[in-house]
């Protein structure tokens, strides 16, 4: 009995740890964003993956790129309706949140727009 409940924890903890099953991937246009300093502008683009099981979203991860570089990577977003304040990288070492809203366009899909802030300067606004 000791051994069955071990074992059904442990099935149970791998299941929450596990990476949810991706069931939309969207790509934002990509936009140019041009830094102070800089001569030529950037482009600014992102990934939204949406995740879930068959009948329903459970959330969904962003991923930004400036330029060359990925500087949020996979960040989870709110869970229900897509919106949330996120961030975690950096872009010339200066700190990168994202803060997204959801809008229910359907019972079964959300559009998501994603305002992009490099060092809490307000740069591109994402579309997916």
């Amino acid at each position: 009995m000791k051994y069955l409940f071990i074992l059904i924890m442990t099935i149970s903890l791998s299941a929450c740890i596990s990476t949810p099953e991706v069931k939309n991937r969207e790509v934002s246009p990509a936009q140019s964003y041009h830094f102070e300093g800089d001569d030529e502008s950037t482009k600014i683009t992102g990934l939204l993956e949406k995740y879930g099981n068959d009948w329903a979203y459970h959330g969904a991860f962003l991923t930004v790129q400036i330029g060359n570089e990925k500087v949020i990577a996979r960040k989870p977003v709110d869970r229900y309706n897509f919106s949330g304040e996120i961030g975690g990288g950096t872009y010339r070492d200066k700190k990168v949140n994202a803060s997204c809203i959801g809008y229910a366009v359907t019972d079964r899909w959300t559009d998501v727009r994603c305002t992009i802030f490099v060092d809490n300067q307000q740069t591109v606004t994402l579309v997916f």
